[in-house]
């Protein structure tokens, strides 16, 4: 069946902001470009440690999402394992990123922090391992 995890996609609005962001301000290096229909529609692909993120931006603009609030059904954020939240919440800082939260210890002995990226896509920084109950099929 499944052997990993591959790749998420993101919708941008602005590809050259959207590669600058993840690029210098995250470290992420890209991999290359696609282009189809003349450069109507573009996808630029990041290595994301492991993963890949696929950025893809259109030549007709779209509209964006509204902001989700957590009860909302659907995917609520893209997740990043770090070696100390502290130190890169402090670099990505300087580099002009506004956290929505502030690194906390939180339940499961991880620490954790959010921000997000120039188009409102919410990106969490993970540090630790987390600690999981065993799951009971009747939950």
């Amino acid at each position: 069946m499944i052997k990993a995890f591959d790749h998420v996609t993101i919708t941008v609005s602005d590809l050259e902001r959207s590669i600058d962001f993840y690029q210098r301000v995250l470290g992420f290096k890209v991999l290359g470009i696609l282009e189809q229909n003349g450069g109507d529609f573009k996808i630029v692909y990041l290595d994301a440690g492991g993963a890949t993120i696929e950025l893809f931006h259109f030549k007709e603009k779209g509209r964006p999402l509204t902001e989700a609030k957590d009860l909302d059904i659907g995917i609520k954020h893209i997740g990043f394992k770090v070696d100390n939240v502290d130190e890169v919440v402090k670099k990505l800082k300087e580099a002009g990123v506004r956290f929505t939260l502030e690194p906390f210890d939180a339940t499961g002995g991880v620490r954790i922090a959010f921000f997000k990226d120039p188009d409102g896509i919410l990106i969490e920084l993970i540090q630790g391992e987390l600690e999981l109950l065993p799951y009971k099929e009747s939950q």
